[in-house]
């Protein structure tokens, strides 16, 4: 046995959860801190409950659990509304998780998800009659699709799990998922699960017998248990192998250092009762798999529900395990149930968010309505005390360990055991700039997210701009909403944002590239950082400032297309076509930048009003030196500032249109106009903090810039920021769409069958399919959260109305609702030909034409 990390050891690297009485995991962490419980009492009259039962008004419940971001993820709100609110939750907490990593931007990396649900009690709400409700829960309703949809929606590639081992769910999830990483299934892995009970607003129903306790209270190894209370949650965890997560600087909330999963078997009085042998045996082999001695856990974090059979049953598990390992020091056991509930199939993820937390602050929370322990417990000279208070973790000179413990009905049990993170590395000192990117899906939410941001940057002003710079440049997703700024200190950062600024929606990337703008000292920050400006440099030889000035401007324009910040345009300042024209792949680069030289050399001479003659001299030069050249079509769109004219990408004809361009200039030097709102390449060519503030103005208007390609050392640290401000509706049966607009359109689709008006039936189908109540010509089918299967139901609705039969790639392909509209009308006219005809042929007593079902 050894203290140093194991290689198999996997590193927490993100959290996130919703948990009774707290919005977020720091909520939670400061309910736990309290010792206050998060189990309420319900509000409202209660449903009757069945005889020889009772209802308990308590209940561990979340808010808003009707309430969902369907636009973020592009879901409509009618299959938003069909959705298991379980699905929801777990959905917008899997993307809160990889950002607290700050991984929610995976390119290239492979990320697993591994997780369960509980059951699907909303399925039951819906109308069993509304046919469009009865579609949506047939195709969603099954709880294995979870890991499907997070996979799908968030473009996960890695493995794709459902876990299901009732209780012990969410540990095994985790298990599994710690395993498919050491395996080299995936880079990264999302494990958790999710649990509502419905309908939590009017608690539970107990009977004699049950598990559930009759005074709405947990009470964990207490002389006083009588049962659990059930309770609603969400937990996810990010876990990396702790080798990679350390070398890429991501933040670890504490290190997995072994886990064990087994099944008690038939060794027990019945299928639902737990087993001590199972039990003990599965915390041994967790220790054995972390290669540390039982000694050395200063906590567990029990499964504890409060139960007269489970809770003798689990310590003495406890007990003998330590037994073997012959350890009888201190150990604090505690029980998370005592304070937000039993999550059902979440609760073990909500014992590993609590244990981790522990062992990275070094605090042992309390477990609540613990006063005095069962009689059929024996502890004695074990050594095991339940943790009845919030103290400081006492200092053993070993790191400190937590086991966590899942215990599944039906057997199934798991134990993860955690460290203490190893000290977190240096970070980068502030004093050099950093773009600091920030977007999100809607300009509210911006607000929200740059609001958020500011405060965090105010309460933690140590946090270094690099970190900041690191974690949103490359662990956060890409939205339309955008800013950036550049700063060299938080303190700058917190002032920029403190200023309101407002996003900006994406647009045109036009960049300028004007010669005389660039600066005729040359930066040597820019010029060691940029290796395409020194090849640029050195490819002009023993050229004159001029030509050196258009070389510089050729190396900007190289660098801008290696970090990825493509122009969509650009526009050229006289001898800045040329280069313009060579990056775009018009004209080879040594051609077009000594044309550019001559065009300088002769707009100067006419400038300078020097005879026209040695102008012309100097433009026929010009001809002769494009006119051999092999010229490629334009691979960006290129706009003459000169004649105002737009060369197209494609266009094949720009040697004539250079020439052109250049004899204007001569003529009217001062016909150039430039236009307004662009981004300047001379500007960015000035320092490196100018040149930074250039790739945030691309990146601003949507440019997808390769962050790793701005830094040769450190990129900073992942750390955790302020989580994405999901813009939540309520979706929740019945459908969205009011009942009055419904008969509405209902009353509408019968009437198009006498007036042939398709807009009006096709309106009402998009409606009930998609939850949209508001549909234009112009909006698109899958923007509004359509996909193939909507789609089919699209197609029976028409074949029910009209009769008629439409391709299912047809209808795809016709993404708006003006085409779809268009297609339906031209499959009805072919329809009512033929029928017309064959109704003419026959009335003329021609029989070779048969009915056909079209």
């Amino acid at each position: 046995m050894t203290d140093s990390h194991p290689e198999h050891a996997v590193a927490i690297v993100g959290l996130a959860g919703r948990f009774p009485g707290g919005g977020d995991v720091t909520a939670y962490w400061q309910r736990l801190l309290s010792g206050e419980t998060a189990v309420r009492r319900t509000e409202g009259a209660a449903p009757a409950s069945p005889a020889g039962t009772r209802r308990v008004l308590v209940a561990g419940a979340i808010d808003d659990v009707e309430f969902f971001d369907a636009e973020y993820f592009g879901i409509a709100p009618a299959e938003a509304a069909a959705m298991d609110p379980q699905h929801r939750l777990f959905l917008e907490e899997a993307l809160h998780a990889l950002e607290d990593a700050g991984w929610a931007d995976t390119p290239g990396v492979r990320v697993g998800v591994f997780c369960g649900s509980g059951e699907n009690r909303y399925a039951a709400l819906a109308d069993p009659d509304d046919p469009v409700a009865r579609t949506y829960v047939e195709q969603w309703g099954n709880p294995a699709s979870l890991p499907l949809r997070v996979s799908y929606h968030l473009g996960l590639r890695g493995p794709s799990v459902y876990v299901s081992t009732l209780c012990s769910t969410s540990l095994t999830a985790v298990h599994l998922a710690r395993r498919s990483l050491l395996a080299g299934d995936c880079d990264l892995a999302l494990a958790g699960a999710v649990s509502v009970q419905l309908p939590h607003e009017h608690g539970y129903v107990w009977r004699d017998g049950a598990v559930t306790s009759p005074t709405g209270v947990c009470r964990p190894f207490d002389a006083s248990a009588d049962g659990t209370v059930p309770g609603s949650g969400v937990g996810v965890v990010v876990l990396r192998r702790l080798d990679d997560a350390l070398h890429d600087g991501d933040t670890v909330h504490a290190v997995i250092r072994g886990s064990a999963l087994n099944n008690d078997g038939a060794d027990r009085l019945s299928f639902a009762a737990p087993s001590v042998t199972g039990q003990r045996d599965v915390i041994l082999a967790a220790a054995e798999d972390a290669g540390i001695d039982l000694g050395t856990v200063g906590l567990v974090e029990a499964h504890g529900t409060g139960t007269a059979l489970g809770d003798p049953v689990e310590l003495a598990a406890l007990r003998e395990a330590r037994a073997a390992h012959k350890a009888s020091g201190p150990l604090a056991v505690g029980a998370v149930k005592s304070s937000i509930g039993h999550l059902d199939t979440a609760s073990g993820i909500a014992g590993l968010v609590k244990a981790t937390l522990a062992v990275r602050e070094g605090v042992l929370p309390a477990t609540a309505h613990h006063t005095k322990l069962s009689p059929e417990i024996d502890l004695a000279d074990s050594g095991i005390r339940i943790n009845t208070e919030t103290r400081p973790w006492p200092d053993s000179g070993q790191p400190r360990r937590a086991g966590v413990t899942a215990l599944g009905m039906g057997g199934t049990n798991a134990h993860v055991i955690v460290e203490e993170p190893p000290p977190a590395p240096a970070s980068n000192a502030d004093g050099e700039p950093w773009i600091i990117p920030l977007s999100a899906h809607t300009s509210e939410a911006f607000r929200h997210l740059r609001g958020a941001l500011a405060r965090e940057l105010e309460r933690q002003p140590e946090f270094p701009v690099a970190d900041v710079a690191a974690t949103l440049q490359l662990g956060r997703r890409k939205h339309p909403w955008r800013r950036a700024w550049v700063a060299a200190r938080t303190a700058d950062l917190s002032t920029a944002l403190a200023a309101d600024p407002q996003p900006r929606a994406l647009q045109e990337r036009v960049v300028t590239v004007r010669p005389d703008l660039v600066p005729g000292a040359p930066s040597a920050e820019l010029d060691a950082r940029l290796p395409q400006l020194a090849e640029a440099l050195g490819r002009a030889g023993a050229a004159d400032e001029a030509g050196r000035r258009l070389w510089r401007l050729y190396g900007g324009l190289t660098a801008l297309m290696d970090v990825g910040a493509r122009p969509d345009a650009l526009v050229g300042v006289g001898a800045g076509e040329y280069v313009a024209c060579a990056v775009a792949g018009a004209l080879p680069t040594d051609i077009a930048l000594r044309a550019a030289l001559l065009h300088t050399q002769a707009v100067g001479l006419a400038e300078a009003g020097q005879d026209l003659s040695r102008c012309e001299s100097l433009l026929e030069e010009i001809d002769r030196l494009l006119e051999p050249v092999a010229y490629s079509a334009l691979t960006i769109e290129v706009r003459s500032a000169q004649q105002g004219t737009v060369l197209p990408v494609g266009h094949e004809g720009t040697a004539r249109h250079l020439a052109e361009m250049s004899r204007d200039a001569v003529m009217d030097p001062c016909a150039a106009q430039v236009p307004q709102g662009g981004l300047d390449l001379a500007e960015g060519l000035v320092s490196w903090t100018a040149w930074l503030g250039l790739l945030a103005g691309t990146w601003e208007r949507g440019g997808d810039i390769d962050w790793t390609r701005l830094r040769t050392g450190s990129l900073g640290r992942r750390i955790p920021l302020p989580a994405y401000p999901f813009a939540r509706q309520r979706h929740w049966w019945p459908n969205v769409s009011e009942p009055a607009a419904r008969e509405e359109a209902a009353a509408d689709a019968a009437a198009p069958l006498a007036r042939e008006d398709v807009s009006i039936v096709l309106t009402a189908i998009w409606r009930d399919v998609l939850g949209v109540d508001d549909i234009q010509e112009d909006d698109d089918f899958f923007a509004l959260g359509g996909h193939s299967i909507i789609a089919v139901q699209v197609l029976a609705r028409l074949r029910e109305t009209y009769g008629v039969r439409i391709n299912l790639g047809d209808l795809l392909a016709a993404e708006s609702f003006r085409e779809m509209a268009t297609l339906v009308e031209k499959e009805l006219a072919a329809m009512h030909l033929y029928r017309q005809l064959s109704e003419d042929r026959a009335a003329d007593g021609d029989t070779t034409w048969q009915s056909v079902e079209l």
